[in-house]
């Protein structure tokens, strides 16, 4: 599969928006391959063990965990339903063969989303002007995957770490979705990272 040709292309090259130090840095993350799979009620548990094997990380804490990194991870969005992202280029198809129709669905979203990463000491505060949800480390933890909306586009979250966060947005709504996250950002002032470098 080609590499797509991304939808922030001209807005996301390399740059300092901030008088000094930079309250985030946001970064495009470069996807291999992104791919939903969905388990029928009395499978679920058999298709996240299988995915989680094929992945190469452990099964995530449910209902609304994640466990592994970008070489793998797996991402609790539903129940029976798991949001897989992995470096092979290969995975729609390699899941695909593990889990058949008696099994569950798999869908390749790799040319559905993008992925941004925000980081730093101001990543939730950022992320609050426009998430209706608690940031709270006790309420969202690492690890933890939620859906929800900021400037009404949808998004997966997923908390890394304390100060740092992977959203996965739809391409079609990826510049207004950036536009919005730079402008949110600027009142701390934000750096740009070359794409793929998260």
């Amino acid at each position: 599969m080609p590499d797509a040709i991304s939808p922030l292309r001209g807005h996301n090259e390399a740059r300092l928006a901030a008088r000094g130090e930079a309250g985030v840095v946001l970064t495009e993350r470069k996807l291999v391959s992104l791919v939903q799979v969905a388990a029928w009620p009395d499978t679920a548990e058999q298709v996240t063990d299988t995915v989680a094997s094929l992945v190469g990380c452990a099964p995530p804490q449910l209902p609304s965990g994640s466990s592994g990194d970008a070489e793998g991870a797996l991402l609790a969005i539903a129940p029976g339903r798991l949001l897989v992202e992995s470096r092979d280029p290969q995975l729609a198809a390699r899941l695909a063969e593990q889990i058949g129709p008696e099994l569950g669905a798999v869908t390749d979203l790799g040319h559905a989303r993008i992925a941004i990463r925000i980081a730093g000491p101001k990543a939730a505060w950022v992320l609050a002007k426009g998430l209706a949800l608690d940031l709270n480390p006790a309420a969202c933890p690492p690890m933890k995957v939620a859906q929800s909306a900021i400037h009404e586009v949808g998004v997966v979250l997923r908390r890394l770490s304390p100060d740092s966060f992977d959203l996965y947005v739809y391409r079609g709504f990826a510049l207004s979705f950036w536009d919005w996250l730079t402008a949110a950002a600027a009142e701390t002032g934000y750096r740009v990272d070359p794409p793929g470098s998260a």
